[in-house]
């Protein structure tokens, strides 16, 4: 370190305290050993300490063991006793049969488990189940201190019994000459003593159950199943339960009296459920393109997505009694005896084509259960199919199918194929750009936006376009705009004043403006087919009625002078929908007989405006009227969808996809809504910098044909908007 850096602090030497006891007494320097136990002071209280708190320690976790695992203590007549059992001490878990091993179930498995079908097979591994009891932490020396104190050399006794009768199997009152015709004892039915030995805990700390057929947790529900009537714990009077909850109890048993060492609590529980608790009331099917649509009703007051349902799955057929798709082309979300057991399932009760829930017959996955339709799709037209229904819980049971109900795929026409029937040019794509240098229009309107491009670049250079955070500010502003209105403030310099002379608020600075905007809409593309009796598709497919437009527009002001001009990009969304025709019919008379296919087009205008505002009276002389006016070009997407959704080829040319190009027009009227109430516009524009909020309603003249293109769809309007538009 630098000399002008040093220190001014002097550290002080190291061991100086015995030297200097040494220098006070002379003496010291003829006995030096009898002056080192300063020295050795620090150290020697510490290792006494240390070694005073390990033993503490030691003591104390030497006795708390002692107390928590079940060690023996001395009375003061100095008889020794064991600390008894409680069901805390032991865990337990559900084992089911996996792909050839055991595996433990997770708690949504033990919970949905237990279902009819593995109630109605007791000869396969997967209807079966076992029990792992597991020794928690300190059960071990319980077990063992019990063991070695008993009067008699025992290995002690444990049970697994189950009962759904309300009855504690682990009661006196249930096992002094009772628990035999109660409890299902799940080691043997045939005998309530089946045991095994509590000693297994102290080589294993685990026991693991023998399999058992779930039948014996059915059949424990009633008090035919257990003791001399053990053999009727595999018949399947049970399986059907709605739901039931059987308690399983653990008979643990260290001493050599005739109970178990605890009786307070049940093991566990589980569910039985051995029947869906609904099923569809009816069921009906109409023909579509090579498809079906299917609807179906629930019964009154049933509400299959707030209950245990997982969702239903549809059957089909095709003639008498043929399945309609490939083998495994639908897997099926339940479960039944037959899929487990085989030839050893017990025969079917329900009746009709599909009495046997063959999943060979299956037409659809599992469809979620609020959930009222589904479209089969790749039928044959022509040909007639049945259809059923079948509900399936979270338990993995079906109920009894529903139906059959039978109909007939027949061909059908969409808008697309009939605009192009009618003789309709518009064949698709998305080329926009081709021949533009012949159409002096729209390079005029080009001109005019590009010029107002470049005067904006040159009058703004320093200022970017909006920030994230700016943006979300205006997505507030509605939000904001609705809290309740307060005392009015006038704004001096960064803060607020109540009750002081307002100044002349001038604002935060303008530079961008957004607008929300709603109308209603009719796509001109029957102005395509003119004279007297020409084919008009659109009214003929969708009818004449208009339907709701949503525009949003960005507008970035360049220029403030006599009045405001800025530029602007609009984006929207509309979309119409109706039954296609059936062909037959509408070849055969002319005449859309509607199929129960939809069909529908869909609009995604883009826009890019010039705009003009005129709001040098509302910002001068606080005249809240604001005339304005729009001119741009802009490019409509369409997409036209088929009954599956898909977008439509025609066989003479073309797709049900592309774009068209237009230009459009607007004049409109806006209302500034600052007069409103000043006070709170002044503090949405400082706390969310929206300077100015109006309300507008505009005419516009949308011209989407083309711009002289002869191939497009046209999708342009006259129609007006309304909506709100924040200045910021």
């Amino acid at each position: 370190m630098p000399a002008d850096q040093s220190s001014s602090c002097t550290p002080r030497p190291a061991h100086n305290f015995a030297n200097n006891i040494m220098d006070m007494n002379p003496q010291g320097r003829r006995h030096p050993h009898c002056n080192k136990w300063p020295q050795r002071m620090p150290s020697t209280l510490f290792r006494s300490l240390l070694a005073f708190t390990l033993a503490s320690c030691a003591l104390l976790s030497a006795r708390q063991a002692s107390a928590q695992t079940g060690g023996t203590t001395t009375s003061a007549g100095g008889a020794s006793g064991t600390t008894t059992l409680v069901v805390g001490d032991f865990s337990y878990y559900f084992e089911k049969y996996v792909n050839g091993q055991w595996v433990q179930m997770n708690s949504q498995d033990q919970q949905y488990f237990f279902n009819r079908a593995r109630c109605e097979c007791d000869t396969a591994k997967e209807a079966e189940v076992k029990i792992l009891i597991v020794a928690n932490s300190g059960t071990y020396q319980k077990i063992s201190a019990a063991l070695r104190n008993t009067l008699i050399s025992t290995d002690g006794s444990g049970r697994l019994y189950a009962s759904a009768n309300g009855i504690n199997c682990l009661s006196p009152t249930s096992y002094i000459g009772g628990v035999s015709g109660s409890c299902t004892n799940l080691l043997d039915p045939g005998t309530y003593a089946a045991d095994f030995k509590m000693s297994t805990f102290l080589s294993q700390n685990r026991w693991e159950s023998p399999a058992f057929p779930v039948a014996w947790l059915f059949n424990s529900l009633t008090s035919t199943c257990g003791g001399t009537s053990g053999n009727s714990c595999d018949a399947t009077t049970n399986c059907a339960t709605q739901g039931s909850n059987a308690t399983i109890y653990f008979w643990a048993q260290t001493t050599t009296n005739a109970y178990p060492d605890f009786s307070d609590a049940a093991f566990g529980t589980v569910s039985l459920v051995g029947t869906v608790s609904a099923s569809p009331d009816t069921i009906s099917a109409e023909g579509g393109n090579e498809a079906l649509n299917v609807s179906w009703t629930w019964p009154a007051g049933t509400t299959p997505s707030a209950t245990s349902f997982s969702g239903v799955q549809l059957f089909c057929q095709r003639g008498a009694d043929l399945q309609v798709f490939k083998d495994g082309w639908f897997s099926p979300s339940f479960k039944t005896a037959s899929s487990l057991c085989g030839a050893d399932a017990p025969a079917s009760s329900s009746s009709g084509p599909f009495a046997g829930l063959n999943p060979l017959y299956l037409c659809s996955g599992l469809i979620p259960a609020g959930t009222t339709s589904h479209r089969i799709s790749g039928l044959q037209n022509g040909i007639p199919y049945g259809v059923g229904i079948a509900a399936v819980d979270r338990f993995g049971n079906v109920g009894d199918v529903v139906g059959p109900v039978y109909a007939t795929p027949i061909p059908t026409v969409d808008f697309y194929t009939n605009y192009r029937d009618d003789h309709g040019a518009a064949t698709g794509g998305f080329c926009m750009l081709d021949r533009w240098h012949k159409r002096s229009g729209a390079m005029t309107v080009l001109g005019l936006l590009g010029l107002g491009i470049v005067v904006g670049l040159r009058r703004r250079r320093r200022r970017g376009p909006p920030g994230a955070g700016t943006l979300l500010l205006v997505l507030m502003a509605g939000t904001l705009a609705s809290s309740p209105a307060t005392a009015e403030s006038s704004y001096l310099g960064n803060s607020f004043s109540e009750g002081q002379p307002s100044e002349v608020w001038k604002g935060s600075p303008r530079q961008f403006a957004i607008e929300a905007r709603f109308g209603l809409y009719t796509p001109a593309i029957d102005a395509e087919f003119s004279g007297n009796g020409a084919p008009q598709p659109q009214s003929f497919i969708f009818g004449k009625k208009k339907r709701p437009m949503w525009q949003m527009e960005f507008d970035w002001e360049f220029m403030q002078a006599f009045g405001t001009l800025a530029v602007g990009g609009v984006i929207g969304y509309y979309k119409e929908n109706a039954y296609a025709c059936k062909q037959v019919e509408l070849v055969a008379t002319g005449i859309c007989e509607r199929s129960g296919d939809n069909t529908s087009l869909r609009l995604i205008p883009l826009a890019a405006l010039l705009v003009y505002r005129m709001d040098q009276a509302a910002q001068e002389w606080k005249i809240p009227l604001v005339p304005y006016g729009k001119i741009g070009l802009n490019y409509t997407i369409w997409t036209v969808n088929d009954g599956d959704g898909n977008v439509p080829t025609y066989a003479g040319g073309g797709r049900g996809q592309g774009g068209t190009m237009g230009w459009q027009a607007t004049v409109g009227l806006s209302l500034m809504l600052d007069f409103l109430d000043p006070g709170a516009a002044r503090g949405f524009d400082a706390d969310a910098g929206v300077n100015h909020s109006y309300a507008f309603f505009e005419l516009t003249h949308i011209d989407a044909s083309g711009l002289g293109q002869g191939n497009r769809l046209h999708v342009g309007d006259n129609t007006w908007f309304t909506g709100l538009m924040f200045e910021f």
